[in-house]
């Protein structure tokens, strides 16, 4: 049962990895259009609007690099890749570690989805926008209780 569970972990870090690679890949995509943009047609384009659009892509691979990462160390401690790596940061030894790690990714995430949709839009804003920051100081209050 052991073993069925660890390749059970195995393959899930592999998937999160995979995409990781191919979030990080749509972003970069995404930031050569934006230059694409800016030298075609300059600031009227809007090429920031791409800029911000591919950090939150961005953003997004990065929690799927922590989650990744953050299990293989938890479950393959044996495993001699991740002796290389050693980011401060980084250093997750439990779930709660792994947890706060990511919760921090997504509020910043969701900081920036809220300002793509701010610059995105042309007009007054909908009251369905203020979900986003709803949750972001939801997300910030509970990750406040749980540190105290």
């Amino acid at each position: 049962m052991s073993r069925i569970f660890k390749t059970t972990v195995l393959v899930i870090s592999m998937t999160m990895f995979a995409n990781f690679v191919f979030t990080a890949g749509v972003g970069v995509y995404k930031t050569i259009h934006a230059y694409a943009i800016l030298y075609a047609d300059g600031v009227a384009g809007k090429p920031g609007l791409e800029i911000v659009e591919s950090l939150d892509l961005f953003l997004v691979a990065f929690v799927f690099l922590i989650l990744s990462l953050g299990f293989m160390k938890m479950f393959y401690p044996e495993f001699k890749g991740f002796h290389h790596i050693n980011l401060p940061w980084l250093k997750i030894d439990d779930f709660y570690q792994l947890k706060h790690l990511t919760w921090n990714a997504i509020l910043l995430t969701l900081l920036i989805t809220f300002g793509t949709h701010v610059i995105r839009s042309t007009g007054p804003l909908e009251w369905t926008l203020l979900i986003i920051p709803a949750s972001v100081f939801l997300f910030s209050m509970s990750s406040k209780m749980l540190k105290h």
